[in-house]
């Protein structure tokens, strides 16, 4: 019998789920009756919990590509069984991603003390090929370049201690790619429906992940994003449906030559930092602020500002960071809070930046190398489905880091995997051994076990290493260039 080859290891890797931890963790969030709920399933072949375990193995090996992860492990019948069940359009995932985010929100609470928040913000999701369906040009802020592909509007909810995923839509732009493909779905498939919301403005998918956390359930005290999503629709939005459900909003405003309503005046922001007063210093931290009450108007109601009306009053907070020459200003509609109290809350913001870098760095945000857009949103999905199941044991062991917690997890799953081998391994060979001991003349188990490593010590040297092993085969995986595994 030839000794067992390195794919067979990897089939352990691949099809193996019952006996190590990535099945209490799908069980802790109760995940197959959840895809039940959502109608993601399959009537026969590979279940849809099997196939989404194997997305997480390829995602903890790191592996270049979703593609080159499965032939890894020796898995590449597994291919269009993955393809089908990433390029399903009928595939609620939104609804998928909410019930596991309201799972989360039940085993990790708000602690008591702590307050809640939705943030909202924006990354950037490169896809450089030229046939990428609805890919557009985009700019990065931060890098001040451009870029091809979409713009990832993700919703976080913080409840005090981490922050997930809770909404995301992958925003198609005005600047269509030169010979890109026009995708093509069937009218009211789940995603054609994202595909038309993605068309929108920024301001109003954040208004609609603001709706939808509120229907699904999901409470917070305070709403943050940066300057880019304030206009007047949004603040609209704020004042005449949020501050009415104990929302306020937390928000950087640009220095822009938007005009603010100070007493009987109208100013704009340079000209209120001059007239908010003096500076006050907090002796923790350096931090200098100013801070002074400004009705919020509303542009789009008139041309000039003597005639626009009123959407709001508004807390409009200066500070200045030591050894930093430029202000910051932030706008708060909640007036009981003092200025400190308003930039700790806004930088509760900086989480959601947190969890950008997460999913590129461990979750294999940039994995799939799919051309369309369907299997786009299906694989952010999942790898924010699995960040939300992570964030839980980073929420048990909040003094691990993330990258620590994916490491041992890991670790752990090797060790079962090298167990269920080794129990494979011993299968295939006790007959050989036994049958060996009896061409040596052992008839009797007592006498056997007398001579118990004498006779092992044989059986290795003369029936397993001179005779059995065999090198690893060449297999068109190796001839790819793809990594073996280890």
């Amino acid at each position: 019998m030839n000794f067992l080859r390195i794919a067979q290891i990897s089939q352990v890797k691949s099809s193996d789920l019952i006996e190590h931890n990535a099945h209490f963790l799908f069980k802790r969030f109760r995940l197959s009756s959840i895809l039940r709920q959502c109608g993601i399933g399959k009537e026969k072949g590979h279940p849809i919990v099997f196939l989404l375990y194997l997305m997480l193995v390829v995602m903890l090996k790191g592996s270049r590509s979703l593609f080159s992860g499965i032939a890894s492990l020796h898995a590449t019948r597994l291919k269009s069984p993955l393809n089908s069940m990433l390029n399903n359009e009928f595939y609620n995932w939104r609804n998928l991603l909410y019930r596991i985010s309201l799972r989360f929100a039940k085993l990790c609470p708000t602690p008591e003390g702590k307050t809640s928040a939705l943030i909202i913000d924006d990354t950037a999701k490169e896809k450089t090929g030229r046939r990428v369906e609805n890919s557009s040009w985009f700019v990065d802020h931060c890098r001040k370049v451009y870029y091809m592909g979409y713009q990832a509007i993700v919703a976080a909810w913080h409840n005090g201690v981490v922050s997930i995923p809770l909404d995301f839509e992958l925003k198609i732009g005005k600047a269509r790619i030169k010979h890109a493909n026009k995708s093509h779905y069937c009218k009211g498939t789940h995603t054609e429906q994202r595909q038309r919301m993605a068309r929108q403005k920024k301001t109003k998918i954040a208004e609609s992940f603001i709706r939808r956390a509120l229907q699904r359930g999901f409470r917070f005290r305070y709403l943050l994003w940066d300057s880019w999503y304030n206009n007047s629709g949004s603040l609209r939005f704020v004042f005449g449906t949020l501050r009415s459900k104990g929302i306020d909003l937390v928000a950087m405003v640009r220095r822009d030559g938007q005009r603010y309503l100070w007493g009987d005046k109208f100013m704009i922001i340079k000209e209120l930092y001059r007239k908010s007063g003096k500076w006050q210093q907090n002796k923790a931290t350096g931090i200098m602020y100013k801070s002074t009450v400004v009705a919020v108007l509303d542009k789009q109601s008139a041309n000039q500002p003597e005639s626009q009306t009123v959407l709001g009053y508004v807390r409009m907070c200066f500070y200045k960071y030591p050894q930093h020459k430029r202000y910051k200003a932030l706008i708060c509609t909640d007036m009981n809070l003092e200025e400190m109290e308003i930039l700790s809350i806004y930088l509760r913001r900086w989480s959601i930046e947190v969890v950008f870098k997460e999913l590129k760095q461990y979750f294999g945000y940039d994995q799939s190398k799919s051309s369309k857009y369907a299997p786009q949103i299906a694989d952010l999905t999942i790898r924010c489905i699995f960040y939300n199941m992570f964030c839980s044991l980073k929420y048990d062991y909040p003094s691990k880091s993330t990258g620590q917690l994916l490491i041992e997890f890991y670790s752990e799953m090797e060790d079962t995997w090298l167990d269920i081998f080794c129990s494979l391994v011993f299968t295939n060979k006790a007959k050989c051994l036994l049958e060996y001991a009896l061409s040596l003349g052992y008839s009797d188990v007592a006498q056997l076990l007398n001579d118990y490593d004498l006779v092992l010590r044989q059986f290795m040297d003369r029936h397993w290493y001179d005779n059995e092993i065999e090198e690893m085969d060449k297999s068109i995986f190796a001839l790819k260039g793809y990594r073996n595994v280890s």
